[in-house]
């Protein structure tokens, strides 16, 4: 995956907070006890996300096999007609 490279200034509503510059904004998850997820670069296919949020969290464990923690995270971005909405899963499995 290529790292985002554009310029996502205008898709920030000037009164967000924290919103220093026109990079697009990427996340931490933190499962308490169980590790995080945090994005080193944004991939360019993510559209210049403008937030995120937690949607659903799954945890599903086979017989005779470790579980695995599914968290499904909200990604919004500025679309054509207004705000778009698309998911990201983020897996693990607990300690």
């Amino acid at each position: 995956m290529d790292a985002s490279t554009s310029d996502c200034s205008a898709s920030f509503d000037t009164t967000q907070q924290g919103v220093t510059s026109g990079k697009a904004l990427g996340f931490r998850l933190t499962l308490q006890g169980q590790g995080q997820h945090e994005d080193k670069t944004v991939p360019g296919s993510r559209n210049c996300p403008t937030s995120y949020s937690l949607s659903e969290s799954y945890e599903f464990t086979l017989a005779g096999k470790p579980a695995v923690i599914v968290v499904l995270v909200q990604r919004f971005s500025q679309g054509f007609e207004g705000r778009d909405r698309c998911f990201l899963a983020v897996t693990g499995q607990p300690r």
